[in-house]
């Protein structure tokens, strides 16, 4: 039976200018800021940064943090409450 070597998963944390800067002020280094933010974020500002046009937040984590599963998991999020949920279950995994 072949041993599978268990891959180490981390949060990838954003710096300086990487760092993503929402409308209302917040500066996001990491998915745990993300999470917070989305979960105090008012819709607004979820709405400047996810319409039709653009999702600035699977941009940022795919580009920045080099996390392509959750960013395809945030272009599919309904809402600004299933992008938590999403964001969240990803974060319990690591």
């Amino acid at each position: 039976m072949p041993i599978k070597k268990a891959v180490e998963q981390k949060i990838v944390r954003a710096e300086g200018p990487a760092r993503f800067w929402a409308k209302d002020g917040r500066i996001l280094s990491d998915l745990r800021d993300l999470k917070q933010a989305l979960d105090e974020m008012a819709e607004e500002t979820y709405a400047y940064h996810v319409n039709k046009t653009r999702n600035d937040f699977a941009k940022w984590t795919e580009e920045v943090l080099k996390n392509k599963k959750v960013a395809t998991e945030l272009k599919k999020a309904k809402n600004k409450l299933d992008a938590l949920k999403k964001v969240a279950n990803e974060i319990k995994k690591i």
